[in-house]
């Protein structure tokens, strides 16, 4: 059982902005409501288990109830809309930072996965509601195996131990807010960090973009925060 109480010992700031449920449907869509009556910056959602739990293109996520940290975390950006795309950039560089000081070194999927040995560990979904976004984040802590075809792992699998989740939650809050805080005047430090921890860089690699497959190397990625693929001698952005 999640202890709430920890959680909120280290990050008092939390305190009356921290919903958990054993069951929702979707973090995301929780912290949204919530921002519909009100909910401020800060406010965090948390659920053991969601029945309709998505990521980017509307891919279903799932992790056994109580076996992974499964939140939203609601944030009032002070940029432009057009650039909030960036903070799944940010919360990336977030998660493996943090994962770094639990002794877990994992690089970053552009532009919202995170990978450990190959394999998908965590995912990130940002979404604006009214004048704030919601980042939702999955991550898998303590699931023992995955269907071997599923291409995803755990922090258990990786680390061969059980992670506190209230420690790790903590770290990541602060962390996601002190990342996504540079997304406008100092974005330059997000892909630099990205592209040290960017995973397959200098690989081929195939994408499919406005229903076109595209072949390339992965050469990065670029100021403005685009995947660079490099076809035929030039740089594409995708």
């Amino acid at each position: 059982m999640f202890n709430s109480a920890e959680l909120l010992r280290r990050v008092p700031m939390l305190e009356g902005r921290f919903h958990y449920a054993q069951v929702l449907e979707s973090s995301n869509d929780t912290a949204a409501g919530l921002i519909r009556s009100g909910a401020q910056s800060g406010t965090l959602v948390m659920a053991e288990e969601q029945t309709n739990g998505r990521g980017r293109g509307g891919n279903q996520w799932s992790c056994p109830r109580g076996q992974g940290l499964l939140f939203s975390l609601v944030l009032e950006p002070d940029f432009d809309r057009t650039q909030w795309s960036r903070l799944a950039l940010a919360t990336g560089v977030a998660l493996v930072e943090v994962l770094d000081k639990f002794g877990i070194s994992a690089d970053i999927k552009w532009p919202n996965d995170v990978w450990i040995s190959g394999k998908k560990c965590a995912g990130v979904l940002v979404e604006g509601c009214e004048d704030r976004v919601v980042i939702g984040v999955g991550l898998n802590i303590a699931v023992k195996e995955f269907p071997s075809d599923l291409g995803a792992t755990s922090l258990l699998i990786e680390a061969g131990r059980v992670i506190e989740r209230e420690a790790l939650l903590a770290e990541l809050v602060q962390s996601i807010i002190a990342w996504g805080s540079r997304c406008c005047s100092d974005f330059d430090s997000v892909v630099d960090a990205v592209n040290r921890r960017c995973v397959m860089k200098g690989e081929m690699i195939q994408l499919r973009q406005d229903g076109v497959l595209l072949s390339g190397m992965m050469a990065g990625v670029s100021g403005d925060g685009y995947l660079m693929l490099e076809v035929d001698g030039e740089i594409e952005m995708i």
